[in-house]
């Protein structure tokens, strides 16, 4: 008798709704619209902004709107840019507080405090998953806490670079995820593991853990089981990562031409719509003064000035030999950054073409392939605060791709 009474939350009247809409985020509104039909149609009549499901986003620090700094601190505040339809959202969620993201895939982050305490954030749904720590565990990894931004980093320092996001806790199997560090180290960890197992440097000869390797790994990503990765000479090599001998095994690389070698390059791996190993290279020039300096920076696309060029190659697991790639296809393409890659297939995107999220001072770079094998390339900036992007080589919150999930629809 007394439930038959109780209001439910679709029967809210529609001039309360209206009033919540309309001080809500992007995100929230994401949420709001999620909950019911009768919520989601009161957004849409609103023409409120409702983030599509899979479409492709830029997430990056605070947006600066008014044209005025923001003052250089980690709050909650952060930007989503929509690509394709060039507008910017500001957002904030409370987990972001005093951190920075190094990673992500999807709608989760990789972030990280100055204590390298590492967790896995939606900022959608709010969810945070803890990530084994660096320094306590069996592997026997000592890594640098993350640096102040004036802090002076001393030579041959280990410092996590990056975390590549391969599964997020939404899979069944739970996370997976390989960390980058500046020494040329690897590391991986799954949910189950509950802790990181160092792979294995393709030049190390004994188990002292300062080794200082003479390449570092800009990328990596993971299939059927191994762990694949790239040096910043082209180099691949590949540990299987489902058993305890994380030995690696050299792939062979593609070969370039003369006029792509002599250039600095940067490389991206990621796994094709048709199950194959892609690896992109960017190629460009004006480099870093030394390649010290290029270890101490986030960010592997600071390798060179200017971009002048890309290429893409697939594996062919049969011959083991790479083939250079002419298209994606006509509405196909291809996203990498900081994010793990992935393809988006769209009429609103611009077919055949490379998004590259945060590269040579632009927000996002994009490599368009032509018929005849040509590259034209473009270049796109959003209302970003370029204080908490950058500042002496230590990235704080590095623009990266992120693909939104909306969360499971209610029932009126």
């Amino acid at each position: 008798m007394l439930s038959s009474k109780l209001a439910t939350w679709c029967d809210i009247p529609v001039d309360p709704c209206e009033h919540i809409v309309r001080r809500l985020d992007v995100i929230d509104v994401l949420n709001f619209s999620s909950t019911c039909k009768s919520w989601e149609a009161i957004c849409k009549n609103l023409k409120a902004t409702i983030l599509k499901s899979g479409k492709p986003m830029l997430i990056t620090s605070q947006p600066d709107q008014d044209g005025s700094r923001v003052e250089v601190s980690l709050t909650g505040k952060f930007g989503i840019h929509d690509v394709s339809s060039l507008q910017s959202f500001l957002c904030d969620n409370q987990g972001l507080n005093s951190r920075s993201w190094i990673g992500g895939k999807d709608d989760w982050l990789v972030v990280t405090n100055s204590f390298l305490d590492v967790e896995l954030l939606n900022p959608i749904t709010g969810c945070s998953v803890p990530m084994p720590s660096f320094n306590s565990n069996h592997a026997g990894l000592k890594v640098w806490k993350m640096p102040s931004l004036s802090a002076f980093i001393p030579p041959f320092s280990r410092i996590l670079r990056r975390v590549v996001l391969s599964r997020t806790p939404s899979h069944l199997d739970g996370y997976e995820a390989i960390a980058l560090f500046s020494d040329g180290l690897l590391a991986y960890t799954a949910q189950e593991d509950n802790a990181w197992r160092v792979l294995k440097n393709p030049t190390d000869h004994d188990d002292d853990e300062l080794n200082y390797y003479p390449e570092v790994f800009l990328d990596a990503v993971v299939h059927h089981g191994w762990v694949l990765a790239v040096e910043d000479d082209g180099s691949i090599f590949a540990w299987d990562v489902r058993g305890q001998n994380l030995l690696p095994v050299d792939l062979p690389a593609p070969i370039f031409p003369p006029s792509e070698e002599s250039m600095e390059r940067v490389f991206y791996l990621a796994i094709s719509p048709a199950d194959q190993l892609v690896l992109v290279c960017l190629y460009g020039h004006g480099n870093w003064p030394s390649p010290s300096m290029a270890r101490m920076v986030h960010n592997e696309h600071d390798l060179f000035e200017h971009l002048d060029g890309m290429s893409i190659h697939e594996f062919d697991d049969a011959n083991l030999e790479w083939r250079r790639i002419l298209r994606l296809g006509h509405d196909t393409s291809l996203f990498v950054g900081l994010n793990y890659p992935f393809y988006v297939t769209s009429a609103y995107l611009k077919g055949d073409s490379v998004y590259i999220a945060d590269m040579v001072n632009f927000d996002v770079v994009i490599c368009s392939m032509d018929n005849e094998g040509g590259v034209s390339i473009k270049r796109q900036d959003f209302p970003t605060d370029e204080m908490v992007h950058l500042l002496d080589g230590h990235s704080i919150r590095t623009p990266m791709w992120f693909r939104p999930t909306a969360p499971s629809r209610g029932h009126d």
